[in-house]
């Protein structure tokens, strides 16, 4: 099949992509959420361009509604991109249009959410269960669209938990891993990043995830268990090694400098770990 017969085997109308464009694929964005089980992410313009987590989304503006996997990939009306290319060509324009002229700099805030929680953001367009279900029914129809979708690794946990326990509680989730399997859990250094993750924080050490690993070259984590390399690919490392005692090292920081935090998530931590292999 040539390239273009098999693209347009994995496009959807423009119709409808003007349709979901319209309510900022909030709909969409749902839909193929539920389909698929990946993350639903939104994007937020701010007016400061540092970087601040704790920024309420009432004071920024809503981008765009879309779905990622537990890397670089966005699952788009406009079809599956790199982050980089779906910055590039999608929210860069949107930040052009509505950003506030007499706003000098802006950056742009990634929120990551469950489906309910949907309806209580300051949207443009508030998600509708008529709307979703029926984008659930077009994306049906487009079976090349699904078929380039992988499928989300076993275990699985609901996707806005496993995204909670990746960047900051991933020590957490590798410890309760190893209360359930045995397995000491291990820490992933980084020798060198690919070119477009090289800003990507880090210890000085190269720390920058937990995880438990297996004898057969997989690991396990939040988002399930999946070759070391995959692991690694999902944060841009090029090389890497793993080593015990720099986790456990990450560990002890954690429990002395936030007691309350690693007792209260490291409960809900084994209790997804436990749900999930039931």
């Amino acid at each position: 099949m040539g390239a273009a017969k098999l693209k347009q085997k994995m496009a959807f109308p423009f119709s409808k992509i003007h349709e979901w464009e319209e309510d900022d694929c909030v709909n969409f964005a749902a839909a193929l959420a539920r389909i698929t089980g990946w993350l639903l992410h939104v994007d937020w313009l701010s007016d400061s361009p540092v970087r601040d987590p704790g920024r309420p989304v009432t004071d920024m503006t809503p981008l765009r509604v879309y779905v990622g996997n537990d890397g670089d990939r966005v699952f788009d009306v406009r079809g599956i991109k790199t982050i980089f290319d779906f910055n590039n060509r999608l929210i860069q324009p949107l930040i052009k249009e509505r950003r506030k002229p007499w706003v000098r700099q802006v950056g742009v805030a990634t929120r990551h959410y469950g489906e309910e929680k949907l309806a209580s953001l300051p949207l443009r367009s508030m998600p509708d269960e008529g709307k979703i279900l029926d984008a659930i029914s077009a994306i049906q129809t487009i079976p090349g669209y699904l078929a380039a979708i992988p499928e989300r690794p076993l275990p699985r946990l609901p996707a806005e938990k496993a995204a909670s326990f990746t960047w900051g509680l991933c020590p957490i989730y590798a410890e309760a891993l190893r209360e359930v399997t045995g397995i000491q859990p291990v820490a992933l250094l980084v020798r060198r990043f690919t070119p477009m993750y090289e800003g990507t924080q880090r210890s000085a050490n190269g720390y920058i995830h937990s995880l438990v690993p297996y004898s057969d070259g997989t690991g396990e984590d939040s988002w399930g268990r999946v070759a070391l390399q995959r692991i690694a690919d999902r944060f841009g490392v090029a090389e890497w090694s793993l080593d015990q005692g720099e986790h456990e090292r990450v560990v002890r920081d954690l429990k002395r400098n936030s007691p309350d935090q690693w007792e209260q998530r490291y409960e809900e931590a084994l209790m997804l770990v436990r749900g999930s292999r039931d």
